[in-house]
């Protein structure tokens, strides 16, 4: 799917960690922040769009009361599953590769919280939460199961 975010320089702004609203706003450091992000579902391209960037400043302005100037504004293509959950897990064959993928419009938010489970799986044996398992799909366990048979 695709998204589009932009960089603002926002002097006066002044935090410390990450706010949501119909936006989220990510401090960078530097009164740098990362604003994002639009929802592109039927767009297949990973341009910037005037029209991206107009939403994302008109969703900003809704709730920031300080002034701002817009630096930088990309777009690109999120992984996405089809149940829109996280995939995460070892790899059905190479048992020592690791998926982390499919955070979807969330990524910004479930990233650290889904690292920290896949840490906790791989270093300590500690079951992934059963709807981030990308066991939790047929096809990923008919490949496990023909895997082993080799």
């Amino acid at each position: 799917m695709k998204g589009e975010v932009i960089d603002i320089f926002a002097p006066e702004l002044k935090l410390d960690s990450m706010i949501k609203s119909s936006v989220f706003v990510l401090p960078l450091g530097n009164d740098l922040y990362k604003v994002g992000a639009t929802f592109n579902k039927d767009v297949k391209d990973s341009k910037p769009t005037m029209e991206g960037r107009k939403e994302l400043t008109d969703n900003l302005d809704e709730f920031l009361n300080t002034p701002y100037e817009v630096i930088g504004h990309y777009a690109g293509m999120r992984p996405t599953v089809k149940d829109r959950r996280p995939l995460l897990g070892a790899h059905p064959i190479n048992k020592n590769l690791y998926i982390f993928n499919g955070l979807g419009t969330r990524g910004v938010m479930l990233g650290p919280l889904m690292a920290e489970k896949l840490y906790q799986n791989i270093e300590n044996g500690v079951s992934l939460p059963r709807e981030t398992d990308i066991r939790r799909f047929k096809k990923y366990s008919q490949l496990s199961c023909s895997a082993q048979k080799y």
